[in-house]
């Protein structure tokens, strides 16, 4: 079983998630850099561990951008 999971969605409120696993660390935490800047959210977790290591949101509000990292 692989030890990272990426969860991501593409569009803001998006019905559809998208779902990676990986092995090794580096892999994932450089896939979730591109993700960042390509998604709305996304999730790195460790499935070993089962806990969310990082969390990515972004929105458009009234007030212009809100970016949250967790």
């Amino acid at each position: 079983m692989d030890r990272y999971m990426l969860c991501y969605a593409v569009k803001e409120k998006s019905a559809r998630v998208e779902t990676e696993y990986y092995n090794a660390f580096t892999d994932a935490v450089m896939k979730y850099t591109v993700l960042c800047s390509n998604c709305a959210d996304v999730v790195l977790a460790d499935t070993e561990e089962k806990r969310i290591l990082r969390h990515y949101s972004w929105r458009h509000t009234a007030n212009g951008l809100s970016i949250a990292n967790y």
